[in-house]
Order: C-alpha cells, then structure tokens, then sequence
C-alpha cells in the first residue's frame, strides 16, 4: 500500500502534465495558426467587404429555375422525389411554362405544405417573377 501511494501522485502528475501538453499542441494546426474559434478573426479577413452582385443574380443565387430545371435539378429539391419532379416536367409539358412558382400548387402531388418547403429553394424567370410567391 505505501509503494502504491509513492507512485499514484507522481502518476496523476504526469498524466495531468501529458493532458496539458496535448491539449496545447492541439490548439494549434500544422502552420501554427490558432484553431480555437474564442479568438477573433485576423484584421486583414475581417474588413474584406463581399463583391458586388447584381440585385436580380442575388434573388435567383442558388435557386432553380422552375422552367428550365432537368429532372435531376429538380430532384434536389426538398420533398421532390423522382416520382414528384417527373409530375412537374409532365405539368410544365402540358400546360406550357409556370407563370409564377405558386403555379407548382397545380402539380399533382404538390400542395401547400411542400411548396412552403420549396418557396425559397425555387423561381420562375420571366416577366411574373415579381409575383412568384
């Protein structure tokens, strides 16, 4: 019991040691820049303003075009399977282009509850884009 105690101290010490050191060398990546995110941005990146984008590709940035979209554009969608995005070529074949993207409620299958979902995923390019919603 006596060995046992002379070596728990100096064990936890060196384990606690151990810790520290490989929580400091952790907090550090390969080139020595700081990882932890309680630290705030280097200047430099801070004051950079975002390039200028005109207001009409800022709108449409990241959406699909309801009129243009393929089957596998619109099956990336949220809540559009296969089955779904087939029913929306299959609309916009018969009916000709959506006017506006509350035109995708006419689809069957598609009611307010997934066009809801969708609202801000897609639009339609035209002289209606206004009233999409």
């Amino acid at each position: 019991m006596q060995k046992f105690r002379r070596l728990l101290y100096p064990a936890l010490t060196l384990c606690f040691l151990l810790g520290m050191l490989g929580f400091f060398l952790g907090r550090h990546s390969v080139d020595g820049l700081m990882l932890s995110t309680q630290h705030p941005a280097p200047a430099e990146t801070q004051n950079r303003s975002l390039p200028a984008v005109p207001s009409a590709a800022r709108k449409t940035a990241g959406r699909i075009d309801l009129n243009s979209a393929t089957l596998e554009e619109l099956m990336t969608l949220p809540g559009i399977g296969e089955v779904r995005a087939r029913s929306i070529l299959a609309y916009r074949e018969t009916n000709g282009p959506f006017r506006q993207a509350a035109d995708l409620m006419n689809v069957s299958g598609i009611g307010e509850g997934i066009f809801a979902k969708l609202r801000d995923y897609v639009y339609v390019e035209d002289d209606h884009e206004s009233t999409d919603y």
